[in-house]
């Protein structure tokens, strides 16, 4: 299965729609090597050797990196959510359970804080994630 990356151009769009700052004020205010750093981590590989092989644990070290870095003047923890939800759907993956906004908030608040490593992230998103093709739709027979 081939991964799509949420790219640079994506984030700063996210950024843009966050902070409410004009393309030329972002790209000027940001640093775009801490986001290009972040956004890059879960394809990070040696050779051969992915270190994120697992899906889940790529779309951690993505809301991880993009917290920590703070590539944004402002906004960072949002643009790090909004990120991860891009990263899940461009990839067909969903969530079984959607956390409720005062959970999801507290994850990246945790993430941010470094309370969390991103191994809880992997944790805490591995309870609530699955591949689209896996998840029945709400009105399919047999759904609990």
């Amino acid at each position: 299965m081939s991964i799509c990356y949420v790219e640079l151009a994506d984030y700063l769009a996210i950024a843009a729609e966050i902070t409410a700052l004009d393309t030329n004020t972002l790209i000027r205010v940001t640093k775009v090597d801490l986001a290009e750093s972040a956004l890059h981590a879960p394809a990070a590989s040696f050779g051969e050797t992915e270190f994120y092989p697992d899906f889940i644990d790529k779309a951690a070290v993505l809301v991880v990196r993009l917290a920590k870095n703070h590539p944004l003047p402002d906004g960072n923890k949002r643009a790090a959510w909004v990120a991860l939800r891009l990263f899940i759907e461009i990839n067909d993956w969903t969530w079984q359970t959607t956390p409720i906004v005062d959970d999801a908030e507290q994850a990246v608040l945790a993430i941010a804080a470094g309370t969390w490593s991103q191994d809880d992230a992997s944790a805490w998103l591995r309870s609530h994630l699955a591949p689209a093709s896996t998840v029945l739709p709400p009105d399919e027979p047999g759904r609990q």
